[in-house]
């Protein structure tokens, strides 16, 4: 409801302006607690320290000292890559749960990159230097994080809707194909982005055009099929969003 919205925000919004501890008191404490613990739960180095009926006392555990930006991106691309890798085989095996789960852990990393970013931008020359980034670094680690988060979301959204898609069984296999090619062309992104190769980025980044022909393809065959438009437009949405980390591969930012 409206009040798990509210609570959900605030505490991010703690999370990310660097709160050392946070507390959340009142009377719907008790009520929804168990909410309250799994939106801490999914915050990287924030635990619960106590907790009563009314009150609930986190601390953060954050050392900027162990954070590695690249790292924590690499992280987000192989998770992401995983549930795209399942989601492909999503009329063979049901792997929504997991799914699932893994996208709360990509939401994870990015609000750990959000909270940096916040952190490193408020002039604390200190971080920058121990992340050893310029500004315009940390605002494409942002971006690339908000993106791969992006991408994760529209897997998640396309395995939802093939769990209880009654296609062919010609069709699918044609939809599993089109969704290799565009876990080829993601992953060949991020090849670009770590080896910081401008020519490969945008070949690539060519090639989403036949992409998304096929996909308009697919459907106009397929139309008839309950929510399929639903589903290509997740699918399409994955292709146009990879578009950005071609932009940041241009950036030139350290991969």
């Amino acid at each position: 409801g409206k009040d798990i919205k509210r609570i959900h925000r605030e505490i991010i919004a703690a999370y990310i302006q660097n709160y050392k501890t946070i507390t959340l008191q009142g009377n719907e404490v008790k009520e929804k607690a168990k909410v309250m613990q799994g939106i801490i739960q999914n915050l990287v180095a924030l635990e619960v320290l106590e907790q009563d009926s009314k009150k609930i006392v986190a601390k953060d555990f954050l050392n900027i000292n162990d954070i590695s930006l690249i790292q924590i991106i690499r992280k987000m691309d192989l998770i992401t890559k995983s549930m795209l890798k399942d989601c492909i085989q999503m009329f063979k095996e049901d792997s929504f749960d997991s799914i699932y789960l893994r996208d709360n852990d990509v939401n994870k990393f990015r609000f750990l990159i959000y909270r940096i970013t916040w952190f490193a931008t408020e002039g604390n020359s200190m971080i920058m230097k121990k992340l050893n980034a310029t500004y315009r670094d940390i605002f494409n680690y942002w971006w690339l994080a908000y993106t791969i988060e992006s991408l994760a979301d529209h897997i998640k959204r396309m395995a939802r809707l093939m769990k209880e898609m009654k296609l062919p069984l010609k069709e699918q296999k044609t939809f599993e194909a089109l969704l290799s090619e565009v876990d080829t062309m993601y992953s060949n992104l991020m090849k670009s982005y770590y080896t910081v190769n401008h020519n490969e980025a945008h070949e690539i980044l060519q090639r989403r055009f036949e992409l998304m022909n096929k996909c308009d393809e697919f459907y106009n065959r397929n139309k008839g099929i309950n929510n399929l438009g639903y589903l290509m437009h997740s699918v399409k949405s994955f292709i146009e969003n990879t578009t950005t980390i071609g932009r940041i591969v241009y950036e030139g930012i350290p991969g």
